[in-house]
């Protein structure tokens, strides 16, 4: 048994290093939420670099981003004068704080580029091309429209019935969606 829980900390550990880095945030910090997601004690820097095998240096850089993202959290115990850290174990509330300070802003940006671009096209003198550069910007502006009202939905609403929200949505989707049985002739 104690082999399945080696190989599915080293799975867990390899599956969120290729997520963060997909994201952009480099292995290493995916790497290490993991093992700290999968720890039962916080850990010293020390620690998470045994754990990973590699170096404190590149554990510290990794560890700042996840504390910048909350996705960490520092300890300490008293008489000892080591830093501990933790995982944070709330997926919504990682969630959140994701989105309000890395990707809203990001969002944002983007957004007010495509209203200004859509308005240049608007402006712009009539012609076949202006009417299909305006309704492509429009129908991009409806989507990022849509798009921010979710993630301000999930930026404002109570995880719970956030969560109980999109489970509806899902049953919703799922008895929409046509079947793939073979109806019998």
């Amino acid at each position: 048994m104690e082999d399945a829980l080696v190989r599915a900390r080293a799975e867990l550990v390899e599956a969120l290093g290729q997520q963060s880095s997909f994201w952009g945030v480099g292995k290493v910090t995916g790497a290490l939420f993991a093992v700290l997601y999968l720890s039962a004690e916080p850990m010293t820097l020390g620690d998470i670099a045994d754990a990973l095998g590699t170096s404190k240096g590149n554990v510290s850089t990794s560890i700042r981003a996840l504390e910048h993202l909350g996705m960490v959290r520092r300890r300490v115990h008293p008489g000892d004068r080591r830093v501990y850290f933790e995982a944070e174990t709330d997926f919504w509330e990682i969630s959140r704080r994701v989105l309000s300070r890395r990707q809203k802003p990001e969002f944002d940006r983007s957004f007010a580029l495509v209203d200004q671009s859509l308005g240049r096209a608007r402006a712009a003198a009539p012609s076949d091309e202006q009417r299909f550069v305006a309704e492509r910007l429009g129908s991009l502006k409806a989507f990022y429209d849509e798009l921010d009202g979710i993630v301000a939905l999930v930026l404002v609403i109570d995880p719970r019935r956030l969560g109980r929200l999109l489970r509806a949505a899902a049953r919703v989707r799922r008895s929409t969606r046509p079947s793939l049985r073979r109806v019998p002739q």
